[in-house]
């Protein structure tokens, strides 16, 4: 392959350190080069750790008095690859169709993505944002619990806790706020707050862009069906958690959570079922919420500097359901917990 081209999304800000809203290239390869629109290339020189070069220096006004913006894009990109002897051309599975088409017809086009195992490992620097979006996390929650005390709307209490955290410098999006049969859809949220509720707060800072994770099951009046399957599910996270080092298969690690819940009783995804334990044990954070590695049946190898989450969850329709999330980063002989915060809480009125 003699080029990659990744257009403006997460990796391209991941590889240059250049965020923006409008069409971007960044290409690899043979060549290290940023494309970005005229008004962009100013700060692009300013902000990216590569060389820039702007639409209208690659032919792109001239190309747009003969046809329209679409075609005059793939254009720019097709002649610019050609002037450099490209044959060979990588894009990701998200490219653009009508650059991606246009592409097709000109050079031998390979979907790839050579940044997706790269992002999976973190260094110091992104470990060290993923703390501060978690110290971050840990005080959102912390006024929840507050809010807890005399608001009964979980759609209320999501907006408070998103506003909290938009004062303070993080945006969150779709902050999962549920209590009692709705708790049962893993992703559901709202409702009246009953005997339990899970918070699940993802929030990233407008600074870094970085990401965190962090789920707790709230118990405010007794019921000893969710407390029992509260205590499952921190019992298979501790001991998922107490064996996650380099060098370990993620499948082993989803296996013991399953383990443990099915000795208990409670049916997993393993077994094809429909309620209990029906997700992943955990997935890569980092620019996005959700990235590489996942933590499934599948053969990843953990790596020092991988940073994931650790979520078993019980959840059945009649009763409710269930979760405890943890942020955690692989080290040689161990892992650090990112979110550390006590496993059971508990709130009164």
């Amino acid at each position: 392959m003699d080029f990659y081209i990744q257009h403006n999304d997460t990796n391209l800000y991941y590889a240059t350190k250049f965020r923006t809203t409008d069409l971007a290239f960044y290409i690899t390869g043979k060549l290290n080069v940023l494309i970005v629109p005229d008004m962009e290339k100013d700060r692009a020189l300013r902000e990216s750790e590569v060389e820039v070069r702007s639409f209208g220096e690659l032919g792109y006004h001239e190309l747009r008095k003969e046809m329209d913006s679409k075609k005059a894009q793939a254009e720019m990109l097709i002649r610019f690859l050609k002037s450099h002897g490209a044959k060979v051309v990588g894009i990701p599975e998200n490219f653009p169709a009508y650059l991606a088409l246009q592409l097709l017809n000109n050079f031998d086009v390979k979907i790839t993505n050579p940044f997706k195992k790269m992002r999976a490992i973190k260094s110091f620097e992104e470990i060290g944002y993923i703390k501060d979006t978690s110290r971050a996390v840990i005080s959102a929650f912390e006024f929840a619990l507050k809010v807890l005390k005399r608001e009964r709307s979980c759609d209320r209490i999501k907006e408070r806790i998103e506003n909290y955290l938009y004062l303070k410098g993080y945006i969150a999006k779709d902050t999962i706020v549920s209590s009692g049969k709705v708790s049962a859809i893993p992703h559901g949220s709202g409702g009246t707050v009953e005997d339990h509720v899970v918070i699940d707060i993802f929030p990233k800072s407008k600074r870094h862009h970085y990401y965190s994770d962090f789920t707790r099951t709230v118990i405010l009046r007794k019921n000893e069906k969710i407390e029992e399957m509260l205590k499952v599910v921190v019992e298979a996270q501790e001991k998922a958690i107490s064996m996650i080092r380099e060098g370990v298969r993620a499948k082993d690690v989803h296996d013991t959570v399953c383990d443990v819940i099915e000795s208990y009783g409670y049916k997993t995804l393993r077994q094809k079922a429909k309620e209990g334990f029906i997700h992943s044990t955990g997935h890569g954070v980092g620019l996005e919420v959700h990235e590489e590695p996942r933590i499934f049946e599948n053969e990843t190898i953990l790596k020092s500097g991988m940073v994931f989450t650790v979520e078993p969850g019980l959840y059945y329709k009649e009763v409710g359901g269930v979760r405890v999330e943890d942020v955690v980063v692989v080290k040689r002989k161990g892992c650090e917990i990112l979110t550390e915060y006590p496993k059971f809480v508990r709130c009164g009125k």
